[in-house]
């Protein structure tokens, strides 16, 4: 399979990351067949399993082929997304998604900006810098009353697993 169609494959990561059921939904068949030829793996989570580039998804993406996300990394992205999906469907523009240990999204709509992070994972929140330039701040959190502490322009979100 040459790297150009194993590109293809890992849509449902590169697009996402997407729960096993919301690729299927999206992508059809396309996961089976990504799955089947080994280009992306499922990694569980508390929000079911999450499709993850494989070695041969990682090496057509040019990286290292032995590594796997953490599944509390995963579960912030995830629900980022989810959280991004929901504000673009207000009329909110994607600026940036940043993948990394602590994920985040910055989003501009409505004369304002808006910073995404999770305390999905672990329960820690990245970007306190970025905060200090945004107009408002959206802190996703496992349940209700998990967060007590907020400002102003913070609003604590509950994402139910």
């Amino acid at each position: 399979m040459s790297p150009e169609e194993v590109l293809t494959l890992l849509a449902p990561w590169l697009e996402g990351p997407f729960t096993l059921e919301e690729a299927r939904e999206r992508y059809g068949p396309l996961v089976e067949k990504a799955l089947k030829a080994r280009a992306l793996k499922p990694v569980p989570t508390r929000f079911g399993e999450v499709l993850v580039p494989s070695g041969k998804g990682r090496r057509a993406l040019g990286l290292t082929r032995f590594y796997t996300p953490r599944p509390s990394t995963l579960e912030d992205l995830i629900a980022i997304r989810r959280e991004v999906e929901r504000l673009q469907g207000q009329g909110y523009r994607l600026v940036a998604f940043e993948r990394r240990r602590r994920p985040l999204a910055l989003l501009e709509g409505n004369g304002e900006k808006v910073l995404v992070v999770a305390a999905v994972g672990e329960g820690k929140v990245g970007g306190r810098d970025l905060a200090r330039q945004v107009d408002r701040v959206v802190v996703l959190v496992p349940e209700p009353g998990w967060a007590t502490g907020r400002g102003r322009q913070v609003e604590v979100r509950a994402v139910w697993t």
